[in-house]
């Protein structure tokens, strides 16, 4: 069976393959495939990777895309919230030891707009769970981590770009300029998990917003989101050119600027 190489191989990764080599390998035990189905039909595959894991009972807690449960999906309808969901699709969860073995994989909680799912798993583990961490810049080079539906690891390097999301894409969303894995987990050279891989394209969710989201799911049982009915871009991603010419017509050099407003759900409130 022929595997397909990585990007590992690059000529501007040789002086940090064999750290980083390290830190992908431990990162890899905690990484898992998913799938999803409907009356016996495959639906979604994804990603997810482990983030916490209970000794006693076994139950391992793992975070993924909520695509997984998506039946239903056009970068149309992003911000107009049609997707279609199927929260009681069967889910399947491909196991990393020597027979490849499936276990069943619980819904725990997910959240349509964030575009994330936590799953619950019952497995041993005898992996280092890693941490998130919040300090991201832009421009910083990064690696997204997933496994194919062969159970292969994924690997892409990228940086994170200094970009705002398109029309169709989520506030919330930063992108890495490297190909996607659903799911997958966007990590540093040390082996701090930035984020989750997202789609569509190179998108993912930094770990601030996902932290945000558990401790909410924590206290809350849900993820309260303001619908103000507005598409907004922040002033810093525009040229420099632009932002200089704001500042001198309007005295203005951050903020946000609305680039589209849903007349319908603004009517609702007039």
């Amino acid at each position: 069976m022929s595997i397909c190489g990585s990007c590992m191989a690059n000529a501007n990764l040789q002086s940090v393959r064999e750290s980083t080599t390290k830190t992908i390998l431990q990162a890899a035990k905690v990484i898992f495939s998913f799938s999803s189905y409907v009356d016996g039909k495959l639906m979604a595959r994804s990603s997810g990777f482990l983030i916490d894991w209970d000794e006693g009972s076994k139950e391992g807690t793992v975070l993924t895309s909520a695509r997984i449960i998506c039946s239903k999906y056009t970068a149309l309808t992003q911000w107009s919230g049609t997707d279609e969901y199927v929260p009681d699709a069967e889910i399947i969860a491909h196991l990393l030891d020597e027979d490849e073995t499936t276990v069943p994989a619980i819904l725990f909680r997910y959240d349509k707009h964030i575009n994330i799912a936590v799953l619950k798993v019952n497995l041993d583990l005898c992996a280092k769970i890693p941490r998130f961490s919040s300090d991201i810049n832009y421009g910083q080079e990064i690696l997204v981590l997933g496994r194919d539906e062969r159970l292969n690891m994924t690997i892409a390097h990228g940086c994170v770009n200094f970009m705002g999301p398109t029309t169709y894409e989520r506030h919330h969303y930063l992108f890495t300029g490297c190909e996607p894995s659903i799911g997958g987990m966007v990590i540093d050279f040390d082996g701090h998990v930035l984020g989750m891989a997202n789609f569509p394209g190179t998108a993912y969710i930094p770990s601030s917003i996902v932290l945000k989201c558990l401790d909410m799911w924590k206290k809350f049982q849900c993820i309260p989101r303001l619908h103000i009915g507005m598409k907004l871009s922040p002033i810093k991603f525009l040229d420099p050119i632009h932002v200089e010419r704001i500042f001198r017509k309007c005295n203005i050099d951050s903020g946000l600027i609305v680039k589209e407003v849903d007349v319908v759900h603004c009517s609702l409130f007039s």
